[in-house]
Order: structure tokens, then C-alpha cells, then sequence
């Protein structure tokens, strides 16, 4: 048991919201849960593990909400003070990106030298001045501003050394729907695949009673307009996807694992032949549905990928890692790490082809706290060392139905959003594919990507600009 705490200067600093996901990271990836408490200026973090780690905190920088990382602390008896090391941390995390990638030939620029330097200059205020809390707070904000500036350079770069090594676009975009979608010529344009919703408790509301109407005629419609796709997930664990008349078996693994491989037997097997791909399971690594433990939750999966694989040979196998960041390890008993979930995944025996990363941001329990582009760009190369391609499944930010919400500017920042994951995705080569998580359904993760009117949000349109502009035809 350790413990670590921080004198804040700054009241509205530490995001209320954001306290009880506080956790730490070390050196090699594992996350350390924490009870924290923020009273009268002092945030307290007790800890389970006492090694030295980064604190990971949600803070409101510049009027903005952002995940903001310190450098790795030590236990020790005097308080920390927060903003001069949050300006430490996130000013090592630009310098450490900086070196790695113009040491790998990125072409820096006079305005991202400037501003990295003013942000060296705040910091050095900070730790040598009476105002301390105001110029760490304004070293973050110009580092902040350099790291936009860095990662502009770096996915412009990296996107046109991947344009001199092929012609074709390199990336699948497309877009998870229900049923065959409205406006067909607008979401043509936007999209060359499609991933197909496959609910258990709508395709077999009574046992042993399958309901193939709606599936089929979504499977219909993408193959009469060739789109690629991606059925599932069969399974998801993070939600209650499984029938009413399932409730009795839930606590029973045997006959969950028995129940579960005859269904996704049964709907491989129908589509055989038109469906080589399948997110067999979504939020493995969290869990939340059934209650199950981590091992419970390892075997049930390995027992339907290898129900899937029985059916077809050729089968192509994914997974979607819920909170690919790791938050829920703060809220849950959970206690392995996303991607070493997914490693034991694979040491226990199942085969994967790709990993899905979900990549929703907000305040709900499925959701990764918001992150900075510099904090994408890790994470890929992270998940990279897996070496299995990368889907990227992105989410909408729900839009606030608040009279007081500027609903263009909303908009904005939510195309803003959407770009700069789509752009930071094509420019990583393990990432295979990027999908939006909702085209119109009302109760499909993140917002809709219609407007309240009926309209189509511009977001649309921006994919279709995106590709054109990388890979004009």
C-alpha cells in the first residue's frame, strides 16, 4: 500500500468527473488502479503498488477537457506540487517524441521550434518563480499547442511516404449499420465496407427461434454493392446483447459456453462463404454483462473462436478492446491490462487475425477518457507490437441536447474529432481499417451521424473529401 499527494493551486484544475479514474502507468505499461480524493487543495492518491509510475489525470487545459500525464514519481513524505508536474510530464512527453521521430527524418519546422521552446521557457519559470501554478499551467498550454503542431507534421509526412509505396488507398472505411442504410449514395461515397450488426437477443429472441429477415437483407444489400464486410460482434461482453431467456444461464458457465457456441455456430454458418470476417466478441478485457471474472471471460471466448473456426476454415478472426487505455482497470476488479488481456487471449490458444480498438470518448463507463492525438499515436504503435493488423472503431461524440449549445460549433469539434483519428489511423501501416460505430441507429454506441433535422452530419462528406485528397482517383 503507497501513497502519493499533490498540493493543486488551481480550483477547476482536476476535472470532478475525472477523479475516480485517476491511475497511474509505469515504465512498462501496467496500470496501478488508485482511491483518490480531491479536498481543500490537496488530491490524495492511495495505491496498491508503491513502484514509481506516472499519474494519469483528466484536467480542464486551455478550456478543454484532456487526459495529462506527470513524469514517473516516487513515493515519497513531501507533497507534489501538480502543475509543475503535469508541465513536466507532458513537456518530456513532447521532447521524447520530438528526438524519436526527427530522428527518424521528420522535417521539424521553425513554428514548432518556437513554440517548444517558449514551453521550455514556461516550465523554467514555473520552477524558479513565485507564480509557479500560473506559468506550469502555460508551459502545458504551449505544449499542447506544439504537440498539435508535431503530430500535423508527423501524419502528413508519414501519409505521403505511404502514398510513394502504393496506389491503392491502403485503409477499408466503413461504417457499422443495422439494416440497409438511408441515403445509399451518400454513404457509398463515404464508405467501401460496412460492419453488420448481429444482436443476439434480436436474431434469437425465443430459444432455438432465429429471426433472419432484418440480417439478411442488410447481408443482401452489401453484396449487391460489393461493399466489404464485417459481421458482429457476435458476443459483447460489455453490454447485455443476450436474450431474455438467457437470464437463467448467465451465472452457469458451462451452458453459457454451450449456448454461446451453438449461436455463433449457427449464424457462421449461415453466411459462410459471404462473410469471412467476424468480431466473434466486443469488451473481452472489461467484461460487465455477465458479471464473469477475467478467467471465466478467457475461456468462454477461446471456446467460440474455436466454434467459428469449425464452421470456416478461412474464417478471419477479430476482437474490440473496450477502453484501450485501460480506464476500467480504476472501476472494476479487473486486473489485466487491454492488451495483455489480449495477449494470455492468444497464449491460451485462440487465433486472431485482427484487433479492434473502440475509441469512444466521453464521461459513460465504456468510454476512454479524452486524449490528445500525441496519446493515439502511442497507443497504435502499442497495440502494433502485437503484429496483427488494427481496426480502428470509432465513435461520434454524443451531441448535448442542451438549448444552450451552440449546435454548429458542436458539430465542428465533432468533425474535427472523426478527421484527426482518420488521419492519424492512415498514417500508421498496421492499421487496416477505420469504422464509424453508428450510421442511425438510436441505441448503437456514440451519435448518430445524422443531424436532429433528418440531415446528414458534415462528417460524412469529410470522409469522403479525406480519401480524395490522400488517394485522389
Amino acid at each position: 500500500m503507497g501513497l502519493i499527494q499533490f498540493n493543486v493551486q488551481t480550483d477547476d484544475l482536476v476535472a470532478a468527473e475525472g477523479v475516480s479514474k485517476i491511475d497511474f502507468v509505469t515504465f512498462d505499461g501496467r496500470v496501478i488502479p488508485a482511491d483518490c480524493a480531491f479536498t481543500q487543495g490537496t488530491l490524495r492518491c492511495i495505491r496498491g503498488q508503491s513502484d514509481s509510475s506516472k499519474l494519469r489525470v483528466l484536467c480542464n487545459i486551455g478550456g478543454q477537457q484532456w487526459v495529462v500525464h506527470t513524469t514517473s514519481l516516487r513515493e515519497t513524505q513531501q507533497d507534489y506540487a501538480l502543475e509543475l508536474e503535469l508541465a513536466r510530464g507532458e513537456l518530456a512527453r513532447l521532447r521524447n517524441f520530438y528526438a524519436l521521430w526527427t530522428g527518424a527524418g521528420l522535417k521539424s519546422s521553425p513554428a514548432l521550434d518556437k513554440v517548444i521552446s517558449k514551453a521550455h521557457k514556461d516550465f523554467t519559470s514555473g520552477v524558479f518563480s513565485e507564480h509557479q501554478a500560473e506559468a506550469a499551467l502555460e508551459s502545458i498550454r504551449h505544449t499542447h499547442k506544439a504537440i498539435g503542431l508535431l503530430v500535423a507534421a508527423y501524419t502528413r509526412q508519414r501519409i505521403t511516404f505511404r502514398q510513394q509505396r502504393t496506389l491503392n488507398f491502403p485503409m477499408t472505411v466503413g461504417c457499422r449499420i443495422s439494416k440497409p442504410p438511408n441515403e445509399e449514395v451518400a454513404f457509398q461515397d463515404a464508405f467501401n465496407a460496412t460492419s453488420v450488426t448481429t444482436k443476439w437477443r434480436d436474431l434469437e429472441p425465443k430459444d432455438g427461434e432465429y429471426q433472419w429477415t432484418e440480417l439478411d437483407a442488410v447481408v443482401d444489400w452489401a453484396t449487391a454493392n460489393k461493399m466489404f464486410m464485417v459481421g458482429g460482434p457476435l458476443l459483447d461482453l460489455s453490454a447485455d446483447w443476450f436474450p431474455t431467456w438467457m437470464a437463467a444461464w448467465k451465472g452457469d458457465l458451462l451452458n453459457l459456453q454451450s449456448f454461446t457456441s451453438d449461436f455463433v455456430e449457427t449464424v457462421v454458418s449461415r453466411y459462410v462463404g459471404r462473410i469471412r470476417h467476424w468480431e466473434v466478441v466486443c469488451g473481452p478485457n472489461r467484461g460487465g454483462a455477465n458479471a464473469l471474472s477475467e478467467e471465466q471471460r478467457l475461456n468462454l471466448i477461446v471456446r467460440a473462436i474455436e466454434a467459428a473456426q469449425e464452421v470456416d476454415e478461412q474464417i478471419q478472426i477479430s476482437l474490440r478492446v473496450i477502453q484501450p487505455w485501460g480506464e476500467y482497470l480504476s472501476t472494476t476488479e479487473n486486473r489485466l491490462p487491454p492488451i495483455q488481456f489480449v495477449d494470455t487471449l492468444r497464449r491460451s490458444g485462440a487465433t486472431l487475425s485482427e484487433v479492434n480498438l473502440d475509441l469512444r470518448f466521453g464521461g459513460g463507463d465504456l468510454e476512454s477518457l479524452p486524449r490528445d492525438m500525441l496519446n493515439l499515436s502511442q497507443l497504435l504503435d502499442h497495440w502494433s507490437l502485437l503484429q496483427l493488423p488494427l481496426n480502428v472503431m470509432a465513435a461520434l461524440p454524443t451531441a448535448s441536447n442542451s438549448a444552450d449549445t451552440d449546435g454548429a460549433a458542436q458539430e465542428i469539434s465533432q468533425m474535427q474529432l472523426m478527421e484527426d483519428l482518420f488521419v492519424m489511423s492512415l498514417s500508421k501501416e498496421r492499421v487496416t481499417g477505420f469504422y464509424c460505430l453508428n450510421w442511425e441507429d438510436d441505441d448503437a454506441p456514440g451519435g448518430r451521424l445524422f443531424r436532429p433535422d433528418g440531415s446528414i452530419h458534415s462528417v460524412v462528406s469529410k470522409f469522403s473529401e479525406l480519401e480524395e485528397t490522400h488517394w485522389p482517383t
